[in-house]
Formats: C-alpha cells, sequence, structure tokens
C-alpha cells in the first residue's frame, strides 16, 4: 500500500513513517521542515530498501492541501493510506491567546484535515482498492485538558468527523480510523510550553511505541485506536465522569506533572 503521512518530520509521524517504511510500503512524508525530511527520506530508504519521499509544505497555506494530493498522486500513483498526523497547540489559557494562535490551531487541526480527507477519500473510492484514512485526534478528544480549550475542541471535532466517515464509509473499499495518543515523548510539549517532571515522564508512551501499537490496528480497519493503559484510563474517565469532576482531575494532574513555559509557535 502507498501511503501519505503529514506532520512526518519528527514525533508519532515520523515513527509511523518508519513502521510503514519497514513493513514494505511506500510513503510520502510531508511537513513543513525540509532538511529534516530529506534526512528522513535518507534514513529509510538505507535501512527498509523503501520507497520513501518527502514533500516540503505547510498545509494550512492556501491551496496546499490540493497541492499534497496531487503530488502524492504523481509520486506514489494510487493512494491507500493517508495518516492526517500534523497538529498543534499552544498550552495557554483561552484569555493568553492571541487571534494567530486560534488560526492557527484551527486551520492545522480541523480545516487542512478535512480538505485532505476530502480529496483522498474520493481518490481512494475511484480506485476501488482496500484502502486506510487515519486522524489523528488525542485524548483529548474525550477528556477535557486544562490550558488547551482550542486544541481540545479541535480534537473533539477530528473524533466526531472520524466516526461519521466511518459509518458513511463503512460499505466501501475505505477503513476510517481516529488514534488517541496522550502525553507521547515528543517535541510537542516543549514546543506547546510544557516542561515534564521526571516522574511524568515515565508513565508516557515513546512516538516508536505509539507507532508499533496503532500499525497493526490502522491495517485491520478499527475505529478507534487508543495506545497504552495509560492513555486508555484517562479516555475512560472522559467517557464516565461528568465534565466538571472530570477538568477538575486533568489540572490537578497537569498542575503536578508540568509546569508552563513560553511556547515556541509562532505568533
Amino acid at each position: 500500500m502507498n501511503v501519505a503521512i503529514t506532520g512526518a518530520s519528527s514525533g508519532i509521524g515520523k515513527a509511523l513513517a518508519a513502521t510503514f517504511a519497514r513493513n514494505g510500503h511506500a510513503v510520502l512524508v510531508v511537513a513543513r521542515r525540509e532538511e529534516r525530511l530529506l534526512s528522513l527520506c535518507q534514513e529509510l530508504t538505507a535501512e527498509y530498501g523503501a520507497s520513501v519521499n518527502c514533500l516540503a509544505l505547510d498545509i494550512t497555506a492556501p491551496g496546499a492541501p490540493q497541492a499534497l494530493f496531487t503530488e502524492a498522486v504523481r509520486v506514489l500513483g494510487k493512494v491507500q493510506v493517508l495518516v492526517n498526523n500534523a497538529g498543534m497547540s499552544p498550552y495557554l489559557e483561552f484569555r493568553d491567546m492571541n487571534y494567530s494562535h486560534l488560526c492557527q490551531i484551527v486551520a492545522l487541526n480541523i480545516r487542512s484535515l478535512t480538505e485532505l480527507c476530502y480529496l483522498f477519500m474520493a481518490h481512494m473510492l475511484n480506485h476501488g482498492e482496500p484502502s486506510h484514512v487515519v486522524n489523528v485526534s488525542s485524548v483529548g478528544g474525550y477528556a477535557p485538558l486544562p490550558r488547551f480549550s482550542v486544541y481540545t475542541g479541535s480534537k473533539h471535532y477530528v473524533r466526531a468527523f472520524t466516526n461519521s466517515l466511518n459509518y458513511e464509509y463503512r460499505a466501501t473499499n475505505i477503513k476510517v480510523s481516529a488514534l488517541y495518543p496522550g502525553g507521547t515523548l515528543t517535541e510537542f510539549p516543549s514546543l506547546a510550553g510544557q516542561r515534564i517532571e521526571k516522574f511524568a515522564k515515565k508513565t508516557m508512551m515513546t512516538p516508536e511505541q505509539v507507532a508499533e501499537t496503532a500499525y497493526p490496528a490502522i491495517m485491520k480497519g478499527k475505529r478507534v485506536i487508543v495506545p497504552g493503559t495509560m492513555n486508555q484510563l484517562a479516555v475512560l474517565m472522559g467517557k464516565l465522569l461528568p465534565f466538571p469532576l472530570a477538568i477538575r482531575m486533568m489540572k490537578f494532574i497537569y498542575d503536578r506533572s508540568m509546569e508552563p513555559t513560553p511556547p515556541t509557535y509562532p505568533s
């Protein structure tokens, strides 16, 4: 199967690219940072002999999803797997965010993801081969995350949108999954503005662990993929507890496991 992955220059996206390449898939990796992508392509090609191509692109730019789709079809021909992994959010209370932050989060986490599904799923229906769409949400799609109001809202959208697509396309060649990682040992926390305490890091998964858990579930077309026991507990809490209690519990956990620092996303 041919695979396109966004947000693939680091973290979970990079780990998923390596997992797909190791399992014999041709991969197109997409992200803004060209140097990292070129290095990843060379690394995966050398290690696994895989066909790995890269596209440096800001998928929130006007026309970028269409440009990504066009390049994916040009390079890969038929695309059978789309992984919408790119996402971001500063760790700030809503009143401390500027309008640029809001636009960036919505454009990346919602608008671009939706447009890419629209483009690639029509292509998948047209070629008719078994296909998979994977939208990366977060445990925040179930459990409320303090100081992540817009991010949590966007991940609730991804959850609801993916569930609906899974139902609507149930009788087609396309399986639609949502991946719900929790705290992961990537650059996301430092970029967002979180300094994680050492004891808390011991409860977090590595990107490689997330990818290894996610890959077989994606190939089976599972609708909901929650890697790791701690993340499964967070999801269960979000399902069972009343919202006021759930968000207070998450704030209690966050206050003791991390310290806010200035986010390094562009303003």
